[in-house]
């Protein structure tokens, strides 16, 4: 989350926290400087997003347009019957946005372009893809095939169409982020409890942001089809241990 978010997440229950002790939780969870923070209070002050009462700082309830909204995800790994799924459509230009909402659908439902129009998956068609379809009178439109492939051509299908060293890359350094920062602010002795109990609650909910961020980019494949330990499954048990921290 940016600065601003944070702070708005802090401040959410109305009921305020000194300058003093929103810096010092900044300090202890992000290491944020306290110019930055005091200059990100007034900017939010000038728009009534948060207000001093005496020797705290509250939020307003515009406030809330900042505080990021996530959906709880599940990660689950099918079992697989090395079947693979594909979608070819045909829809005119004149129909655009249509298309473009086809393509978001596949997407969402773990597809991923193999050449222009055809799409491929290992997971069968979900339930709510085929209704969108059907909603949409697409079935003329869109013909969905399955079949099996050689081990040769998953492997080439997983490497080319959806990377995933990147997708590796962006999880390990969230795990080595997340272990590092937890670490560091529960062996913090300076903070008082309800502070700490704060930052831990605010370090959690950034750190599920983080997470959310990067996982809307997985495909979420079958484990023959991901390399030896997934560091996948390793992010999503750090990401299941965050509930305790939430408030």
């Amino acid at each position: 989350m940016e600065l601003k978010s944070s702070i708005a997440y802090l401040l959410r229950n109305g009921k305020g926290l000194s300058e003093s002790a929103i810096v010092e939780i900044f300090k202890s969870v992000f290491g944020t400087k306290e110019k930055d923070l005091i200059k990100a209070l007034r900017e939010m002050k000038r728009k009534k997003e948060i207000l001093r009462d005496q020797d705290l700082i509250k939020s307003t309830a515009r406030i809330k347009r900042r505080i990021p909204r996530v959906e709880k995800i599940k990660y689950n790994l099918p079992l697989w019957h090395r079947n693979w799924t594909m979608v070819v459509f045909n829809i005119p230009e004149t129909k655009k946005s249509l298309r473009d909402q086809i393509r978001y659908q596949l997407k969402k439902h773990g597809f991923a372009v193999w050449q222009n129009s055809v799409w491929v998956s290992p997971h069968s068609l979900d339930e709510m893809l085929k209704r969108f379809l059907t909603n949409h009178n697409l079935e003329k439109n869109v013909k969905v095939f399955s079949g099996s492939l050689s081990s040769d051509d998953e492997k080439e299908l997983v490497e080319n169409i959806w990377q995933l060293q990147q997708l590796e890359k962006g999880y390990r350094n969230f795990v080595i982020d997340a272990k590092r920062s937890f670490k560091r602010l529960k062996n913090l002795s300076n903070l008082e409890n309800e502070l700490k109990e704060k930052a831990l609650d605010l370090l959690a909910k950034t750190t599920e942001v983080k997470y959310l961020n990067i996982v809307r980019f997985d495909p979420f494949l079958p484990r023959p089809l991901l390399p030896r330990n997934w560091i996948g499954s390793r992010a999503f048990r750090i990401y299941q241990q965050l509930e305790k921290y939430l408030r």
